[in-house]
């Protein structure tokens, strides 16, 4: 069988830093992440099989929810995906957030990739009190592949979320 590689660095501007690579040939995919992040093992709030999650090496102990990211390969439909991640469509695409605040949301098709954005109003913890925080949202989905990626990262993660999606790679199954 032909392996084929989708990849969203045609849709990314700009050249993708060293990092290290991550794979899990299970779901059959990958991406590389800045070297001062890491790979969290086992990580209590993500049980999705396909799932993986990473944080900033020197992320602040107090509150690193800031630093943390998760991308999740899923069979869902780019729509349930898109409602799992707090994506709504009336007309317009929207995110939800924390108290009932709603954002606006972009949603692009470049390269064969349908991705949907958007910046939500999230509760994160800073030293045992919750305050209101970002929290970076991405549903994507190549249309040479059945699977959806969602990517959930804190408000510190915007450069980590970037070269992940520069390179991430879906092969095929």
């Amino acid at each position: 069988m032909k392996t084929s590689l989708l990849t969203l660095a045609a849709i990314v501007a700009g050249q993708v830093s060293t990092g290290v690579r991550y794979q899990n040939p299970q779901c059959a995919f990958s991406f590389e992440y800045p070297k001062d992040w890491q790979i969290v093992k086992n990580p209590e709030d993500v049980t999705e099989p396909c799932a993986a999650t990473l944080r900033r090496s020197n992320a602040s102990a107090r509150n690193p929810g800031l630093y943390t990211l998760t991308i999740q390969v899923s069979e869902l439909t780019f729509l349930q995906m898109a409602a799992e991640t707090g994506f709504d469509f009336d007309g317009d695409w929207r995110i939800k957030g924390r108290q009932g605040s709603t954002d606006n949301a972009a949603i692009t098709n470049s390269n064969g990739w349908l991705i949907l954005r958007g910046i939500a109003t999230a509760g994160c913890d800073n030293g045992g009190r919750t305050v209101l925080c970002d929290e970076y949202r991405v549903v994507a989905r190549h249309k040479d592949d059945d699977r959806v990626v969602s990517i959930v990262g804190g408000t510190q993660t915007g450069d980590a979320l970037e070269a992940i999606l520069k390179t991430l790679k879906l092969n095929a199954q």
